[in-house]
Order: C-alpha cells, then sequence, then structure tokens
C-alpha cells in the first residue's frame, strides 16, 4: 500500500480538485474579460441567485479550510472542534480575486502538505490498522434553528469532514456555473472541464454513454442541484497563479 492509496490521500485529492477548479473559474474570467473586468465580476451579485463568485468561493473555503487545518495537526486538542457556522463573511477572499487565488493557493499548500505526511503516516501498519489519521475523532458544530446562536456539536471524524468539505464546495460549485453564465458571460466551454459536476453524475454518465448504442447518453444528465464536481483524477497546477 502506498502513501497515494490511502483514504487520507484520496479525500485531499478530492478537495484539491476543487480549489484547482476553482483557479481554473478564476483564469478563465480573466481571460474572457481581462484582469482589471475579472475583479468587478468576480463581486457582482447575480440577480438569480443573489450571490456573488466570491461569495460562494468564500463560504465553501470557510469549511474546507476548517477541515485542512485540523487535519493538518490532528493531535493538537485547540482543533478538534469546528464551528461551521462562524464565517468571514465580508473578509478580503469575499471580494478581491487575488486576495481569494491566494487563499484557495493557501490551502492547496496545506491540503497537499496533509497529504504527504500523514497519508504516508497512514502506510504502517499500527496506523492502518488504527484507521490513520483519517478516523481521530472531532466535533463539528452546526446551528439548526434561525431562532438563536445556539450550536449543536455532532460527533464526527477528520476524513468525515474532508469528505464533507469537498460536497458542500461541489453544491456551492452549481451555484457559481450558474452566476457565470447567467451574469458573467461566460460559455460552458469557457469552464474548466466538469465544472459544476459530481463525482457520482461523472460516473453516472460515463456508464450510461458507454452502455449507449445510440448517443442518446445526453439524457443521462442528472439535474440534482448538486451535480457539479472536480473530475476524480484533477491536477493542480501551483505554480501558473501568483497573487498581485
Amino acid at each position: 500500500m502506498t502513501a497515494s492509496s490511502t483514504a487520507l490521500s484520496k479525500l485531499c485529492r478530492a478537495n484539491l480538485g476543487v480549489l484547482s477548479q476553482k483557479l481554473g473559474l478564476l483564469d478563465a474570467i480573466s481571460v474572457k474579460h481581462g484582469s482589471d473586468k475579472a475583479k468587478e465580476l468576480f463581486q457582482t451579485t447575480c440577480p438569480v441567485v443573489q450571490a456573488s463568485i466570491g461569495q460562494h468561493f468564500r463560504h465553501s473555503l470557510d469549511h474546507m479550510e476548517l477541515a485542512a487545518l485540523i487535519a493538518e495537526r490532528p493531535n493538537d486538542p485547540t482543533r478538534s472542534q469546528l464551528h461551521y457556522d462562524l464565517r468571514q463573511r465580508g473578509c478580503p477572499s469575499e471580494n478581491d480575486i487575488d486576495a481569494a487565488t491566494e487563499r484557495i493557493l493557501k490551502l492547496i499548500h496545506t491540503l497537499e502538505v496533509v497529504s504527504l505526511i500523514h497519508g504516508k503516516e497512514e502506510t504502517t501498519v499500527a496506523n492502518a490498522i488504527a484507521g490513520g489519521v483519517q478516523q481521530i475523532p472531532v466535533q463539528a458544530h452546526f446551528m439548526l434553528s434561525g431562532d438563536s446562536k445556539m450550536e449543536y456539536a455532532l460527533a464526527s471524524s477528520i476524513g468525515r469532514e474532508l469528505g464533507f468539505a469537498a460536497h458542500h464546495a461541489i453544491h456551492h460549485m452549481a451555484m457559481v456555473k450558474l452566476i457565470a453564465i447567467q451574469t458573467i458571460g461566460l460559455w460552458e466551454e469557457d469552464l474548466p472541464t466538469g465544472f459544476g459536476r459530481a463525482p457520482s453524475t461523472l460516473v453516472f454518465d460515463a456508464e450510461s454513454s458507454s452502455s449507449s448504442s445510440g448517443g442518446s447518453s445526453s439524457s443521462s444528465s442528472s439535474t440534482d442541484a448538486e451535480d457539479n464536481a472536480a473530475p476524480s483524477q484533477p491536477t493542480v497546477q501551483v505554480s501558473q497563479h501568483k497573487s498581485s
């Protein structure tokens, strides 16, 4: 068993794929409209979705960052609690495309370190039997009602929260796809391959396409709101992006 085959490494790779697609979308906006216009469009509210790309990116980054930071230092008791409703609304990465890019790149680095160091640790016999870092217990806190600020703690694990972070981001990328096409002026072909499509949908469509005899696989596309995610084997190229 190699480090790349561990569950933790796969969870990190799923999140890295989502982040790679976010960078790809930001590049697509800049290529289409130029860097100055891209800065404006990043924070433009879509009348259909009632939010901007920056708001959706910031929100999903809040969640993913929490999970990644806990996975980075899994034995740190001060990092065993995830408070998902303590959000960073209005922060620079919500309104500034360069700040968002920088934040994404930092998160990519964190997840790569987690995968490299802790993923490798899971290859030892003892850790494999114990379930490795991804099985370390944590508590996820949520507000379950709009009537108060009371949070409810739910028992979870580092692996479960990394998985949740990726799927949660996928849901928001569906909204981002709508904004990009409806408000920003991008065509679907301008978007990164597979943008806004969940892994389960990609697998389903691939299976439907392979079993189709007349090329009618277009009817197999799911209409679920969350059918938008990163490809299963993403390539993250960090060196091409520099924050200004």
